[in-house]
């Protein structure tokens, strides 16, 4: 749903001073992403594999007894450009775009004629024709590099137990019976696959494990802090409000009790905001969580309030997951504070830029340079900005006196998919 006088694609126009842009500062270096590790991995795997293929290649030429002659060189020449491909092109793309399962199925095919015409077990580039089965356990699914390991395994198997022997025109592909080594090589592409992922599968869950749980802990402080304040507050302003009555000051005393009442309605809500954060139960993708969230944020505050996102299901880490909707949920507290807003918009969007979460209300807006000067104005700003560069990616902010406020939220599409 478009914003007033604009779209949510459009940046809010605000005079110069009323924009400020949440990001590292410049040349501040964020941590590598886990997607960005292993792609670094998976290259250099691929590179060395390549360079021990030569020196094998040298040391025992395909074509024994002779040494190896232009034909041997021609495919050496071809594995190494097809492997620079490989080493630098993810290193650029791969930060847009995530690996998909047609590269993976096209490197797969390489590595299996590779092998087909270099030897099969006699080939030194049995360790290079891993690395589809290494990226296929490292960045998809267990059933993804279990089938990448039959295929790289299951060619060579037959050709070596069936064709060489039935057909004596396919011997120049393998030469010899090597059907133990073969089963042995075939049982070690599965194990690769197996413990790979396995192990990559249980460091993640750690590191998310670890995340969410110092998430709550973070969460647990603000709680106690927010409520410790609150109480302090209610307790000083209830003794002024009984001074006031016992001394028959009746406009003093009720002025008293509706500063109480609103202080008791903002704690209630943020309670009420970090209970909903901390729940442990609720299992709902981003999406639907979200939805709930902002239908029932703008039924209790009276403020109509829109929500959209994609139909498709979104698979973000649980981490990932619990940073947006906490940013989400401090934009909308910002909102309900301070604001004074009737209307609220929250867009969830999947671009090829990654993922956008936005948040723009018609409120009051405010001076973002004052803002930041203020001792604790500036918090909420501060904690969202943190969030999204925990994920590796940017909080903007834009306001300006009478004219709304907008919290945009751009995320890096490897963080987007699992």
């Amino acid at each position: 749903m478009p914003l007033p006088s604009q779209g949510l694609a459009g940046p809010v126009t605000a005079p110069r001073e009323s924009s400020m842009t949440t990001t590292s500062q410049a040349g501040t270096r964020k941590p590598m992403s886990y997607e960005a590790i292993a792609s670094l991995f998976l290259a250099l795997y691929r590179f060395f594999t390549y360079l021990l293929a030569v020196l094998l290649v040298q040391v025992i030429p395909l074509d024994t007894p002779r040494e190896p002659d232009a034909q041997v060189y021609v495919i050496l020449g071809l594995v190494a450009l097809y492997t620079l491909l490989k080493v630098f092109s993810p290193l650029l793309w791969q930060q847009r775009y995530p690996l998909t399962h047609v590269v993976l199925g096209f490197d797969t095919l390489a590595c299996v004629l590779l092998l087909m015409f270099t030897g099969g077990l006699d080939s030194g580039f049995l360790l290079y024709a891993l690395s589809p089965i290494l990226t296929a356990s490292l960045l998809f699914k267990e059933r993804v590099a279990f089938v990448t390991a039959g295929v790289v395994s299951g060619p060579l198997v037959l050709a070596h137990a069936l064709l060489s022997n039935w057909n004596a025109d396919f011997a120049w592909i393998m030469d010899g019976n090597y059907l133990p080594l073969l089963i042995i090589y075939a049982m070690f592409c599965f194990l690769i696959a197996m413990l790979t992922y396995r192990t990559n599968m249980n460091i993640r869950q750690r590191i998310e494990t670890q995340a969410v749980m110092e998430e709550r802990m973070r969460i647990r402080r603000e709680l106690h802090d927010g409520v410790a304040q609150a109480l302090g507050y209610l307790n000083i302003k209830t003794k002024a409000v009984r001074e006031w009555v016992s001394s028959h000051d009746t406009d003093r005393a009720l002025s008293g009790l509706e500063d109480i009442q609103k202080v008791v309605k903002d704690t209630y809500e943020d309670i009420r905001q970090s209970i909903d954060s901390l729940s442990g139960t609720r299992m709902l993708p981003l999406t639907e969580t979200l939805r709930e969230y902002v239908q029932e944020f703008g039924e209790r505050n009276g403020i109509d309030a829109s929500f959209e996102a994609p139909d498709e299901t979104m698979k973000l880490s649980s981490a990932t997951e619990l940073q947006l909707l906490r940013i989400a949920h401090e934009a909308l507290n910002n909102t309900r504070k301070h604001a004074q807003a009737s209307k609220i918009w929250i867009r969830l969007a999947d671009t090829p830029d990654g993922l956008e979460l936005v948040v723009k209300d018609n409120g009051r807006g405010f001076s973002l340079d004052e803002h930041m000067q203020e001792s604790a104005g500036h918090h909420g700003l501060i904690i969202m900005k943190e969030r999204a560069e925990s994920l590796g990616g940017t909080c903007d902010v834009t306001s300006n006196p009478g004219q709304g406020t907008q919290v945009r939220v751009s995320i890096p599409p490897e963080k987007v998919r699992l």
